[in-house]
This record gives C-alpha cells, sequence and structure tokens, in this order.
C-alpha cells in the first residue's frame, strides 16, 4: 500500500507519507465502493460551506479533492466488516452510510481549519489557507463544519453515533487546549503522544465505530472496531512523522520546516529534545533557511528517538490489528488490516491478514 500525506490528497511521485491505495481498493472491493467514495467527495465542499457558513467562508478554497479519504473509507470499510463472507456486503443504507462517512471527513476539515487559523502545523494548503482566511473566519468556519458534521450524524438512522461524534469533539477540544498550552514551549513524548491520540485517534475511532453502527453492530463489535479506529489513528500520525523526517521529497521538506517554523514537535523531536539539547537547536533551525534536516534526523538516530518511534509506531499497529480479530472474516476486514499493516516500518510490512 502507497503512502501520501494526511489521506486529503495523493501527494506527488516521490512521497512515502501515509495514504490510501485506491487502486488496490478497487481491485478488491469492486468499482462500485470506489465510486460511493467519488460521490462522497465530490459533496463535501458543498457540504462544508452553504447556509449558515460565515461571510468570506468558501470551502472550495482550502478543501483540495482527493479521491480517496482515508476517514470515509474507514466508515464505509467499517460498515462491511461487521458480517462475514457470505453475507451480502450491500450497506442496508447506502445514503446514511454516505452521509456519515461525510461527517467524518468534515470532523477533520474542522480540525484542519482551527490548525490553519492558530497557525500550527506545517504544508502549503495550510499556508495558503492562512492567506486567504483571517484567523476569525477560519474560526468561525471550523464551528460551521463541525455543526454540520453533527448535522449530518443527526439524520443517521443510528441515533448512538451523535453520542460517539459528540465524545470525539470532547477529545479534539482537550487536544486543541492542550496545544494551546504548549504553545512557545517543548513539548513532552506523553503530551505528543496524547496529542496524537486526542487528534488522530479521535477522528479515526469515530469514523470506525459510526461504520459499525450503520451495520447494526452489537456492543462489543463497535468498540472493537473504535480501538481499531484510535491505534490507527495513532500509528498514522507516527508514520507521518517518521516519513517527513527521512523524505527527500521537495514538498515533505517544505512540510517539515514548516512544522519546525511553527513549533509543531512529532514524538521522534520530542524524545530527541529530552535526550540531547542540539535536537531542539536543530529543529528551530530547520525553520529557517539554515536549517539542516540530515543533521536533524542524525542526532534523532544517535539518542535512540528514531528507533524508540519506530518501536511505539510497531505497538500502535500491532494494537490497532489486534482489535480485528474481534471481526468475522472478509475482504472488508482484510482491507482495514491492510490499512494498517502499511503503516509499520517497510522491513515489518509484510504479514497475514489479522485472525
Amino acid at each position: 500500500m502507497t503512502r501520501a500525506s494526511d489521506g486529503h490528497a495523493p501527494s506527488s511521485a516521490g512521497s512515502d507519507r501515509p495514504r490510501i491505495d485506491l487502486d488496490r481498493l478497487g481491485r478488491v472491493l469492486g468499482t462500485d465502493f470506489v465510486q460511493l467514495l467519488a460521490r462522497i467527495d465530490a459533496s463535501l465542499s458543498d457540504l462544508a460551506g452553504g447556509e449558515g457558513a460565515p461571510p468570506g467562508f468558501d470551502p472550495r478554497r482550502f478543501l483540495a479533492p482527493g479521491v480517496p479519504r482515508v476517514r470515509p473509507v474507514l466508515v464505509l470499510l467499517s460498515a462491511g466488516a461487521v458480517r462475514p463472507h457470505d453475507v451480502d456486503h450491500a450497506l442496508p443504507d447506502p445514503f446514511a452510510a454516505e452521509q456519515t462517512a461525510a461527517a467524518a471527513e468534515l470532523l477533520q476539515v474542522a480540525l484542519f481549519l482551527h490548525d490553519a487559523a492558530l497557525g500550527r502545523q506545517g504544508g502549503r494548503r495550510r499556508r495558503v489557507a492562512r492567506r486567504i482566511i483571517s484567523r476569525t473566519v477560519g474560526l468561525l468556519g471550523a464551528n460551521h463544519v463541525t455543526l454540520r458534521a453533527i448535522e449530518l450524524v443527526r439524520t443517521s438512522p443510528t441515533p448512538e453515533s451523535v453520542g460517539d461524534l459528540l465524545e470525539a469533539l470532547r477529545d479534539v477540544g482537550e487536544g486543541h487546549a492542550l496545544t494551546q498550552s504548549l504553545r512557545g514551549g517543548v513539548p513532552t513524548p506523553e503530551d505528543v503522544l496524547q496529542l496524537a491520540e486526542q487528534r488522530n485517534g479521535a477522528v479515526f475511532a469515530f469514523a470506525c465505530r459510526a461504520g459499525a453502527r450503520l451495520a447494526g453492530a452489537d456492543r462489543a463489535t463497535a468498540s472493537a472496531l473504535g480501538r481499531y479506529g484510535r491505534h490507527t489513528g495513532i500509528a498514522w500520525y507516527l508514520a507521518d512523522e517518521l516519513a517527513l523526517l527521512t523524505s527527500t521529497h521537495h514538498d515533505d521538506l517544505e512540510v517539515l520546516m514548516d512544522r519546525a517554523a511553527t513549533g509543531t514537535m512529532g514524538l521522534a523531536v520530542a524524545l530527541g529534545a529530552r535526550r540531547d539539547p542540539r535536537v531542539r537547536a536543530s529543529w528551530r533551525a530547520l525553520g529557517g533557511p539554515g536549517g539542516d534536516r540530515v543533521e536533524l534526523v542524525a542526532r534523532l538516530e544517535a539518542c535512540g528517538a528514531m528507533q524508540d518511534t519506530r518501536v511505539r509506531l510497531v505497538e500502535a499497529v500491532l494494537t490497532s490489528r489486534s482489535a480485528l480479530r474481534a471481526l468475522p472474516a472478509s475482504s472488508r476486514k482484510q482491507a482495514l488490516d491492510a490499512i494498517a499493516r502499511s503503516l509499520l516500518p517497510s522491513d515489518l510490512r509484510e504479514g497475514g491478514d489479522a485472525s
């Protein structure tokens, strides 16, 4: 499974950041699945904007097109993974599935807008967003998109999903509060892991749990898929950091430099800063014209921070895959397992389906 950015849009050739392999999904799950994802992607701009949007807020300016987006994929795969091989995988309510999948992606869009308005986290799209939306419009837009996600989930035939979404929003809100408390300081490794869980983990967990509820899963199955999503989200966060640190691709280096400029440390850098004071200086320098990525990574390797981050990534993937054991065998379960397995370091990526 190939890799790209945060699941919003495929990165340029040469990047090794996490992504969903649409071609593989199409071969395994069929063209109907891919077409459904395309419909969801096409609807996002209208859903993110529309009536109630603050003046000056136009989602088309920042919502980069890109199929597939990981969170809708997780909703649809989780809905199909509840049933075994010999049961029809047709969604009981395709319209509700589309609405819930879109809501999961809008939750991520709200995170993106909040980060762009506050100048947090890196990348060309975030810098473009900061230029074209004011801080106020960005924050109001994030609130608007969040409300739109709640409205979509309220139309779902599974009222429990509203509670799941509110739980995810509480986690995300606590993550925002932690981020604000850390501004200008150096996060501890524990802070970084908490942020990974409260941001990626919370959104991925909602997507998987909501998909399970659409298919009528019992509480144990919905909880298992929620655990899978939470730990896959953490693993995605860690895999993305490692890919950025080691990539020589121009766009990836730009993202890494922007994160350094805004003080957005990942786990490896936070571990390194704790162990070697030169790491913090190298990280700060990377945000300016005199930064040296190779020097930074060498110091992270020397103090064991890169290796310990790989270990934590492997632990998150193993925990994620083990949560799938409670599910019946199916192509959807295999696809979920493959997503988690693809996040492993390349030398550990081989292996069978979770059983």
